[in-house]
């Protein structure tokens, strides 16, 4: 079935089944979808508000410039959606535990969301903002980080070696973060 231009609520325009859905330029806010199949839906121009996915099932589901905002995203696993199309940004969510594997994340925007042990595997993140994150123990493998803005994000560490870095920005505090598999000790002392 077709949805346009709706917002659902938790008391109004509720739907048995959420896989084999289009939803463009719908408005969820505030619904429960922890564990819910959202599978071969596809959502285009839509936007998630308050809601919690944690470990939804996404298997080929389409996200089109989709946006999230204050959603609990835990154990989500993106390389599983739909790959033609895919762009999500992201703020204030939590994304710990998040997989993304082989996903073109170009000019993403997290923007202060918690983003720890996700894992960012063969990407490509040209041009996204990571705007006062917290990366704590994510893994950025084998990523195309070119021109990525990490600036104000915290508790970063990447492999320069195993990720693709140019022109990448980061401020003075996580430059340690880019050097940890040397365990070298940095102060900030003379």
């Amino acid at each position: 079935m077709e949805y346009y231009d709706q917002i659902f609520t938790q008391s109004e325009n509720i739907i048995a089944t959420w896989t084999n859905q289009e939803f463009e330029q719908c408005t969820f806010r505030k619904l429960d979808f922890s564990g819910t199949a959202l599978t071969s839906s596809n959502f285009i121009n839509c936007r998630f508000e308050d809601c919690n996915l944690t470990r939804a099932e996404l298997k080929n589901t389409k996200l089109y410039d989709v946006s999230f905002v204050n959603c609990k995203l835990a154990h989500v696993d993106f390389s599983h959606c739909n790959a033609f199309g895919f762009h999500a940004d992201f703020e204030e969510c939590q994304l710990d535990y998040t997989i993304f594997l082989n996903r073109k994340l170009r000019k993403a925007h997290f923007i202060d969301c918690s983003i720890k042990e996700a894992q960012f595997l063969k990407c490509d993140l040209t041009g996204t903002v990571f705007k006062n994150c917290n990366l704590e123990l994510a893994k950025f493998e084998d990523a195309n980080l070119t021109q990525v803005d990490f600036a104000t994000s915290y508790n970063l560490e990447i492999d320069p070696e195993m990720n693709k870095l140019k022109k990448a920005r980061f401020s003075l505090h996580s430059l340690p973060g880019l050097l940890t598999k040397y365990d070298l000790v940095i102060s900030n002392r003379a």
